[in-house]
């Protein structure tokens, strides 16, 4: 399918099945910088909400890939920024519920949701996933370098306020990087915020791509063991998600894998199942693009990664010069 410019996959989650992804918000347009992210440093970091790309747009890409497409679990608005910054993104859920049976999710970094007209755009979603990395102030100004304007006591008690109005189920969703919040303080504060979160599920994660910032360091599964024991029967370690290749053999697919890896970095075997191409086709694909410089490779955790040549990695820089 030619001319996708705001939807993505379906990829394999590691929460979602084959999932969806659409994106309504301009790359890197976010209200966090996250050292963590793996998109790379937030190029417009903002709080300014308006409808960065209009519903009919994404609607009928949407209704294009649904018509096309043998399985999607899950339609996903996610992606290149915090897509609650739209403010068409209440109308896009409904109208894409309208045509489909699919169920809607969102995930979200959660920081807008003590804004009564956010929530109220989350309430026809079937699944919300909203993010907290930090409840002290310093650990999230560490984490998730945010937006001047946002604190965190305002965000989790947005989130509380959300999970006990909404309908659907909430998995509360926290990222762990070491040395940054991952201390037996901070994940007692934690663990004592989200008893106070109607949340059906606690998924605990750690860096699983390349980051943005090259010394954000992943935590071991060992150490994210121990830490599920603070949260409860609620809480799980977010495993990866592993897919069977697909049969379809083509050869111009070009496009559709260094679009892919534009979005994100992303293995060869995430390529292979999110594209269903064959081991072939992706290896001849990626060594042609490495070759011309259109994709870069990258170690990370023991795995290979394919991503943009653009996206750098540098030194974490913590706010004030406070380390750990």
């Amino acid at each position: 399918m030619q001319n996708l410019k705001y939807t993505f996959g379906p990829v394999p989650s590691r929460r979602l099945g084959y999932s969806l992804g659409v994106d309504i918000i301009p790359m890197k347009t976010c209200n966090l910088n996250c050292v963590y992210c793996e998109l790379g440093r937030s190029t417009r970091e903002t709080m300014t909400m308006k409808e960065y790309i209009p519903a009919d747009v994404i609607v009928e890409e949407v209704r294009r890939v649904i018509a096309t497409t043998s399985r999607i679990d899950y339609i996903t608005f996610s992606g290149s920024g915090e897509p609650t910054l739209n403010t068409a993104m209440g109308e896009m859920i409904r109208r894409i519920k309208a045509m489909t049976d699919i169920p809607v999710a969102v995930l979200t970094n959660g920081t807008l949701l003590y804004l009564p007209e956010v929530r109220e755009m989350l309430y026809d979603a079937n699944l919300v996933v909203p993010s907290l990395d930090a409840v002290s102030q310093q650990a999230f100004k560490k984490v998730d370098r945010p937006h001047g304007r946002l604190n965190v006591d305002k965000i989790v008690d947005g989130i509380i306020t959300f999970s006990e109005e909404y309908k659907g189920p909430v998995w509360l969703e926290i990222l762990f990087v070491k040395g940054i919040n991952d201390s037996p303080e901070e994940v007692q504060l934690l663990a004592q915020t989200v008893k106070k979160i109607n949340a059906e599920v606690v998924q605990l994660n750690t860096i699983v791509r390349p980051p943005a910032e090259s010394n954000a360091l992943p935590l071991s599964e060992a150490e994210l063991r121990e830490i599920q024991q603070y949260f409860g029967a609620r809480a799980e370690i977010v495993a990866n998600f592993k897919a069977k290749a697909g049969s379809e053999k083509q050869e111009k697919h070009g496009n559709r894998i260094y679009d892919l890896i534009m979005r994100r970095p992303v293995t060869k075997d995430e390529l292979i199942a999110s594209l269903h191409l064959s081991a072939e086709i992706v290896e001849d694909n990626v060594t042609r693009m490495l070759t011309e410089g259109k994709i870069a490779a990258k170690q990370f955790t023991g795995e290979l990664y394919y991503t943009s040549p653009r996206r750098k990695n540098r030194p974490v820089i913590l706010p004030e010069g406070k380390g750990k």
